[in-house]
């Protein structure tokens, strides 16, 4: 991640939640001295892991300087919405999911941790479906979410959904999906990452493995 970030002159990291999985915060970062160094920001995603004890809600807020449980960043020309998926029922946070939506003229990428569909060992969300997919508007091109520790990727009705969850921690095996579920278009067991570019106006999304591979690449063209 540090080459590809240093190759490609990346401005941020973007997580998918379960940012620590305990309290020794010291010890999870070390890998990531490098991140500060480079001037690059951390946008976070609250997972479930993450607000697991006072501890490690203290420890995600010191470390990553109090990150908001929701919020919306501008990357580019795109606007990224953080949602805290642990909260879903929240009706603060449907409020500002509704005003998010309407506010934004450009381009979305919707973020959280829990994935709103997944042919995996957590399943999909139907809590998410029906609070955060019936929501969104057509700007929305790509939902991005963990939890689920595999890499899928599914497409429907003109917007892209990635479970990014591999991490680090053990990998989940990727099941048959149900009949009424979108259709898997790619998924694998692997440890990996995500790195999204923007070109022309279009978002360029790849799939890197822990030897710098790019095993699955998709461009959303928007320009």
């Amino acid at each position: 991640m540090q080459r590809h970030a240093e190759q490609n002159d990346a401005s941020v990291i973007l997580t998918t939640g379960d940012n620590f999985y305990s309290d020794d915060a010291e010890f999870l970062m070390a890998p990531y001295v490098w991140v500060e160094d480079a001037g690059m920001q951390w946008w976070i995603a609250w997972g479930n892991h993450d607000v697991e004890t006072p501890t490690r809600i203290e420890a995600v807020n010191e470390t990553f300087d109090d990150p908001p449980r929701w919020g919306v960043f501008q990357w580019d020309d795109f606007d990224v919405v953080i949602l805290d998926s642990n909260q879903i029922t929240s009706a603060t946070q449907a409020a500002f999911f509704l005003d998010a939506m309407a506010a934004s003229e450009r381009p979305t990428i919707v973020v959280m941790h829990h994935p709103p569909y997944s042919c995996s060992h957590e399943a999909e969300t139907v809590e998410l479906v029906n609070r955060v997919v019936e929501v969104m508007d057509d700007d929305v091109v790509l939902v991005l979410s963990g939890h689920d520790h595999t890499f899928q990727r599914f497409e429907s009705e003109g917007v892209s959904y990635v479970v990014t969850g591999g991490g680090g921690s053990q990998l989940y095996p990727i099941q048959d999906c149900p009949p009424s579920h979108p259709e898997l278009i790619a998924g694998e067991e692997l440890h990996h990452f995500l790195a999204l570019s923007a070109e022309d106006g279009d978002l360029v999304v790849e799939a890197i493995d822990v030897n710098g591979e790019v095993f699955h690449e998709f461009v959303l063209e928007l320009g």
